[in-house]
């Protein structure tokens, strides 16, 4: 069911989403990779996980002047799993919500209207990871949000080529919305972040969730997605959000 559920989205045009912007992978489907996803915790040393950066990137400041959190040690804390919501404000971006906060960002608009510049926090990560994939799925945004977000490394070109690839194939007639509903905080070392995002997402009518696992890295002062592994964002279809914070406008 569960890979029937990926199929019919993919089908439908929502490879304009996270699956055509950063070259997302949709696993297998069926209840072991339902039951796998809901249970597992992955660790920043998996192999399929965000890899350490240079420390000059790791520890510097935030490019758009964004306070640093105050929490001395998030990665010890146990903290940065977020098990209670943050105040969220949602902004329009096209016929989506995306999350905003003062302090967590984003901090900046480009002139081409990509909102960046996230907090180096387990909640600026959270926030970087929404915002992304809703801006993903606004054609108008994709290609400079990709230059801006993706970063450097050995599959970066090959990402930037599939996402223009699967942009010209995809259905530009269909109005895709994508709700955020929920998260799963899975990993955060203030270096590297993942980040298990839930979402409606609604093609002409028909919705189904979906969780999208986003990795992160901070490099030069923002949260950036890592291209050290070809698919950096990972889709699977859900039956429902349990075991999700629940999070959404």
């Amino acid at each position: 069911m569960a890979a029937l559920g990926v199929a019919l989205l993919v089908g439908a045009g929502v490879v304009v989403s996270a699956l055509a912007a950063f070259g997302g992978e949709a696993p297998g489907g069926g209840a072991d990779a339902r039951a796998e996803s809901a249970t597992s915790t992955p660790t920043l040393e998996a192999s399929a996980g965000p890899q350490p950066v240079a420390a000059d990137d790791t520890l510097s400041p935030s490019h758009c002047g964004l306070p640093e959190s105050g929490e001395s040690d998030p990665a010890e804390s146990g903290k940065w799993r977020l098990a209670i919501a943050p105040e969220t404000n949602w902004r329009d971006v096209d016929v989506n919500l995306a999350p905003s906060a003062p302090a967590a960002g984003p901090g900046e608009t480009h002139e081409d209207g990509v909102a960046s510049c996230f907090q180096r926090s387990p909640e600026g990560a959270l926030f970087a990871a929404a915002n992304f994939l809703v801006q993903s799925n606004t054609a108008g945004l994709r290609a400079p949000l990709l230059e801006y977000a993706l970063a450097p490394g050995p599959h970066r070109e090959a990402i930037l080529a599939e996402s223009k690839s699967g942009a010209e194939s995809g259905s530009e007639g269909e109005l895709i919305r994508l709700q955020i509903v929920g998260y799963r905080m899975l990993a955060f070392d203030g270096q590297a972040a993942r980040v298990d995002v839930a979402q409606r997402v609604t093609v002409d009518g028909m919705s189904n969730f979906i969780a999208a696992v986003v990795d992160l890295q901070w490099v030069g002062g923002d949260w950036r997605i890592p291209t050290d592994e070809p698919h950096p964002v990972r889709l699977q279809a859900l039956s429902d959000v349990g075991g999700y914070v629940r999070w959404g406008a």
